[in-house]
């Protein structure tokens, strides 16, 4: 009897040592967490730079609670809202990209980053943040192939998850290497998936720099991008 209890224990006694790391992470400060941390909450501004031009930003509302916002040439942009829990961060977003097949792509999303730096698991130096999510991806394709005077547009729309992981390497104070990966699936065959990388330079405690690369895949089309990005934090 005894040995059943030991076995049926672990599981929470696994839960525990989650939660209790977990808890310590969430209250770290937010000024000891690195800029590009997603569990980060604070007031930033910033510009970004690839084929075209994105402001973007973030207000902060005490220390678990921000809203999200970047608006860029095309009529593209993204508003959404993140809350720090115990056990990592719950973003909900809504954003509209133009792939270079010719299709708005509108999404709209709710997931988490979990920091795994919280249970001890750093390997080599690495800051590991699973990333997990259900969204909602529609998409207009405007097709001049035919010269009906207007555009015909094919809709299409997809119910689906995500999953994912945003990986950061402190080099040494100052410099930090970031990759990330994102694999989507869904319904009416929709699939796609997201990869980037880039290298931070924290020039100052509130000003850092970036330089980046990112290459989306997706049932609706491609996109390729590489910039160069400033923010600063307030």
């Amino acid at each position: 009897m005894a040995c059943q209890l030991s076995i049926l224990n672990k599981p929470f006694a696994i839960l525990a040592v989650i939660l209790a790391g977990s808890t310590a992470y969430a209250q770290t400060s937010q000024s000891e967490k690195l800029s590009d941390d997603p569990t980060k909450i604070v007031t930033k501004l910033g510009f970004r730079y690839s084929d075209f031009a994105t402001v973007f930003g973030s207000v902060a509302f005490g220390p678990v609670t921000k809203i999200n916002v970047s608006v860029a040439e095309g009529e593209q942009w993204s508003l959404g809202g993140s809350y720090l829990f115990e056990f990592g961060i719950v973003n909900v977003a809504a954003s509209r990209k133009t792939l270079s097949s010719g299709i708005a792509q509108s999404q709209y999303s709710v997931g988490t980053f979990v920091p795994l730096t919280a249970l001890g698991i750093e390997p080599d130096g690495w800051l590991l943040f699973p990333a997990a999510g259900a969204n909602y991806t529609e998409g207009t394709l405007a097709s001049f192939e035919f010269d009906f005077g207007d555009a015909l547009p094919i809709d299409t729309a997809s119910k689906g998850g995500y999953l994912g992981m945003l990986a950061l390497r402190p080099m040494t104070n100052d410099w930090v290497l970031k990759t990330g990966f994102v694999a989507s699936a869904g319904s009416n065959d929709y699939s796609g998936f997201s990869l980037g990388a880039g290298l931070t330079y924290n020039a100052t405690s509130q000003d850092s720099f970036s330089v980046f690369g990112s290459y989306i895949d997706n049932s609706f089309g491609q996109r390729e991008l590489a910039g160069i990005s400033y923010s600063r934090e307030f």
